[in-house]
């Protein structure tokens, strides 16, 4: 059921208080700024001064399937359109026989499924803007593809085995219920990393039962949206000349995978509290219900019209010199001359200048959701200062996108310097749960994680992470 502002009955809420019950939306809470760096808006309810709590994505999204509409124009966004429109063009000049026409052809196949993939991950965490096209979206934690297509060999090889051991009656009967089960496998794999997780009938089935009768709506337009390639080709498509017959199958095959994903991402997201799949509120991003505000003029662009001439001529340390100066008494806040002054010391190896603003850099970038400059500037610090240490919120997010991108042992070792180094910050059982996923769903040890989970209870029982902690240990 969904919870309404108690002071504007007919607005969703978007936060509600713990000590006197209210819900709050946005134009009701209390912002004020706060993080390492004030980067990030904190939210108070104005009758008892306390934090609030986000009532979850669940509230402010409308059912799937009151959003097919927008969930079927979601490739028609910049990015997965140029993705799709190059794949079917190319396939006019690809079409030809031979080994290595099949090769090119599947490294094209391969980018649509990695970038639904992609898409299904971002849409789960709450992100409904489809993510960019460009070579870190194909090229990062590739693995994924190449594991759904393990799983499909191990089922068809299951599929044979019990044909040819026992009976083909028995051996139909598993591929029906293993093709049932595929979406919850799909979704497992995508955000857990994991073949074996997805493998396992306790997690898939558990998954299934958790998100209800609803898996049964979305398992039929998956169905549906499965069958529509060859629908359009047999229907529609044979009507068009001849030359275009294969370019429209392919736009049409990668058009409806890109929604299957983002259907499946987006059923997380609804059933995200249910299921025990954490949704952090910065991360929400729903372009059908943002309130889009003027931008601020950037707060340091005078300083750059002064530091830029200074660069072009060469005078890189008077440069340096110069930001310095003008930012003493208010520091760096414009991403643009926090970077510009970061390149200025790497260029002229100022090294300890460099580490010291580092920790700054990355706590704006981190801030801005700049994932993959935030990543390349703080491996860059950890190799000249192991101890190198961005603010809470920073390292929390580092950690979160290096588990994305498969980089397991450096997610780690990031939430636990966060540990270790903001041990009373709030952020910290959030990190604590975070790392015992990753024991779990990555590194498939499910006992170390079931104790960290209950030690998190113990230490930190009133936090809102419990309730998302009870549901995760459900699925156990």
């Amino acid at each position: 059921m969904k919870k309404f502002c108690n002071s504007h009955p007919t607005r969703l809420a978007h936060w509600s208080c713990a000590q006197c019950g209210g819900y709050l939306c946005p134009e009701c809470v209390s912002e004020r700024e706060g993080g390492n760096f004030a980067q990030k808006v904190l939210h108070f309810c104005p009758k008892c001064n306390l934090p609030v709590d986000w009532v979850g994505a669940a509230n402010l999204i409308e059912p799937f399937w009151k959003r097919l509409p927008r969930i079927f124009t979601y490739p028609f966004s910049p990015s997965p359109l140029i993705l799709i429109c190059v794949v079917a063009v190319v396939s006019l000049f690809l079409s030809g026989p031979g080994l290595i026409m099949a090769l090119i052809r599947g490294i094209f196949w391969f980018m649509v499924l990695k970038y639904s993939f992609e898409s299904l991950k971002a849409t789960a965490k709450g992100n409904l803007k489809p993510p960019p096209f460009n070579s870190s979206t194909i090229s990062d934690d590739i693995n994924l593809v190449f594991k759904q297509f393990l799983l499909y060999l191990i089922i068809f090889f299951a599929f044979g085995f019990i044909t040819a051991a026992a009976h083909p009656f028995l051996g139909f009967g598993f591929l029906i219920i293993a093709l049932f089960f595929i979406p919850s496998m799909i979704i497992l794999l995508a955000t857990s990393g994991s073949l074996l997780n997805a493998l396992n009938p306790v997690a898939f089935v558990g998954l299934t039962f958790r998100i209800g009768w609803a898996y049964l709506l979305m398992y039929f337009f998956l169905f549906l949206l499965g069958t529509a390639p060859a629908f359009l080709a047999h229907y529609i498509i044979k009507f068009f000349p001849s030359g275009m017959h294969l370019m429209l199958s392919h736009f049409a095959e990668s058009f409806y995978t890109i929604v299957s994903y983002h259907l499946m991402g987006y059923v997380i997201l609804q059933y995200h509290d249910r299921i025990g799949y954490q949704v952090d509120y910065e991360d929400f991003q729903d372009p059908s219900t943002e309130v889009h505000q003027p931008q601020k003029a950037d707060p340091d662009v005078a300083i750059l019209n002064v530091v830029n001439p200074l660069i072009q001529d060469g005078k890189l340390d008077e440069a340096i010199a110069q930001i310095k100066s003008m930012t003493q008494a208010q520091g760096i806040k414009g991403i643009k001359l926090s970077e510009r002054y970061y390149n200025l010391l790497k260029m002229r190896k100022r090294t300890e200048e460099l580490l010291e603003h580092g920790a700054h850099h990355v706590d704006l970038l981190v801030g801005a959701n700049n994932k993959n400059k935030a990543l390349m500037v703080y491996v860059e610090c950890l190799k000249s200062k192991p101890d190198f240490l961005p603010g809470a919120d920073a390292l929390f997010k580092l950690g979160g996108w290096l588990n994305e991108t498969g980089k397991i042992k450096e997610a780690l070792n990031t939430y636990n310097r966060l540990v270790k180094s903001y041990p009373q910050n709030p952020i910290v059982p959030k990190a604590y749960f975070r790392v015992a996923q990753i024991f779990h769903d990555r590194l498939m040890n499910a006992e170390k994680s079931k104790k960290m989970l209950d030690a998190l209870k113990q230490k930190y029982p009133h936090h809102d992470i419990i309730p998302v902690v009870e549901n995760y240990l459900a699925n156990f």
